[in-house]
């Protein structure tokens, strides 16, 4: 499987790539993990780990052994790490501005994107990375021997393409999974009043006939894009203004107790942020999926 949590998705404790390399771990014990992709990249995953202080191979037995959901990782790390918020800070903003700049990098993430040299400048390595995620996941998950049960969508709202409009990646992704009897059974695809529909509605799409194009096309990620600039109103005032409200929300009081009970946690006020609670009830619905088919 493709792991499609990405670099700059975080948890509760506000560490990008920490995540991503949790669930490569739990990918790698239940020999789940795409060949492509090495559990420790010696890269990112082995910094992330070195910046708080930990052993890379004690760190990945813990994984491997007793397989956390995320939360109790995190609670882990707090047990064995060092949370020095400067370091992590630094951190977290160059990964924001990271690059990919080594040709045979850029022949690579390329070549899986099927962007060309010639027509391409892009070196973002955060947005190239996530292409490439997303169009491998796409024809060796969704429309290959990756996925045989049904599986949470974990495109985070935030994940950008492109076009840089929040929640549409995720919203391309949970419309094929379901096209495709691959969408776990708690996930709505552009139900009322969802970030599904207000993403649709914010680029002025019919919402009829976009469901209609990816269910009945299923495109990659690119090609629901180049049809989406086709279609849509491209007003760069309301995606910012989307952007924000999405990224800045807050979860009404009846999905904070909802999201809480599925984390086994009590709502204690802590975490009321929409884009922290749903990264982790995507992550608790994925590790429980994992650990039940293995």
């Amino acid at each position: 499987m493709i792991p499609l949590i990405s670099t700059l998705c975080k948890g509760p404790l506000d560490i990008a790539q920490l995540p991503r390399f949790w669930w490569k771990n739990l990918l790698h014990q239940a020999g789940q993990l795409n060949a492509d992709y090495p559990h420790n990249s010696g890269a990112l995953d082995q910094w992330v780990v070195d910046i708080l202080g930990l052993d890379i191979d004690q760190t990945q037995a813990y994984l491997w052994n007793e397989k956390p959901d995320y939360l109790q990782f995190e609670n882990w790390i707090q047990a064995h790490g060092t949370i020095d918020r400067p370091t992590i800070e630094r951190w977290n903003k160059a990964l924001v501005t990271r690059t990919h700049t080594k040709p045979n990098k850029i022949d690579e993430t390329y070549a899986d994107i099927g962007y060309e040299k010639n027509d391409s400048t892009e070196v973002g390595a955060v947005l190239l990375n996530c292409l490439q995620d997303w169009q491998l996941y796409y024809h060796n998950d969704l429309n290959g021997s990756g996925l045989s049960t049904p599986f949470p969508p974990l495109l985070s709202s935030t994940d950008l393409g492109p076009l840089g409009v929040c929640q549409l990646a995720r919203t391309w992704l949970k419309t094929c999974l379901r096209s495709n009897d691959l969408l776990h059974p708690d996930y709505p695809d552009c139900a009322d009043g969802s970030l599904d529909q207000r993403c649709i509605n914010t680029l002025q799409l019919d919402q009829d006939e976009t469901l209609a194009y990816l269910r009945d096309n299923l495109p990659t990620y690119l090609e629901f894009e180049a049809w989406v600039r086709e279609k849509a109103s491209i007003d760069t005032a309301a995606i910012a203004e989307f952007n924000e409200r999405l990224t800045s929300r807050e979860h009404i009081p009846a999905k904070l107790e909802d999201i809480h009970g599925t984390l086994h946690r009590p709502n204690d006020g802590t975490w009321t942020s929409g884009v922290l609670l749903n990264h982790l009830e995507d992550w608790k619905y994925a590790h429980t999926t994992l650990l039940d088919a293995s």
